[in-house]
């Protein structure tokens, strides 16, 4: 689910950086750097069109690029993507500030995974698919064991 984008404005832009109005999009490929969970990850996206300034070549990175750059980490690393977690959400009825409070986040949080704003580091990634997919672990990660009553916890001795 992606932000809601305002109407596209006519071309040619402004150059933010010569000043001159001739950014205009141009397709091709595009490598972009991205930093998640510590590493930088090098992403080559194709036939994506990007405004570039005809005269000192300077890009601008839209909301919209900004988007399928996202897109293309959460499948280059195999993360869930907002659709997802907003349908096994909806599938599960829970709601957002439930399921934040048993994951140990802020509401806030959750809403910017569903929003595509944000993108979970894998650990909150592995977390999600654990609950998504465990009832058992739903029941362990409940109300009562997240700041409410002391949820019980079996021990078994070993030797």
């Amino acid at each position: 689910m992606s932000r809601k984008a305002k109407p596209p404005r006519l071309f040619p832009w402004p150059c933010s950086t010569c000043g001159a109005a001739t950014v205009v999009p141009r397709a091709g490929e595009f490598t972009a750097k991205v930093k998640h969970d510590g590493v930088v990850h090098e992403l080559h996206l194709q036939k994506l069109r990007i405004p570039r300034c005809s005269i000192c070549g300077e890009e601008t990175i839209t909301t919209a690029i900004d988007e399928k750059i996202n897109d293309a980490l959460r499948a280059k690393l195999r993360l869930l993507s907002p659709r997802q977690i907003q349908k096994e959400i909806k599938q599960l009825g829970v709601k957002q500030q439930d399921l934040a409070a048993r994951l140990g986040v802020t509401p806030e949080t959750i809403s910017r995974w569903v929003h595509g704003a944000l993108i979970q580091s894998r650990a909150m990634d592995n977390l999600l698919r654990v609950y998504f997919a465990f009832p058992v672990v739903r029941k362990a990660l409940g109300d009562k064991g997240q700041g409410g009553k002391k949820q019980r916890m079996s021990t078994a001795k070993v030797g």
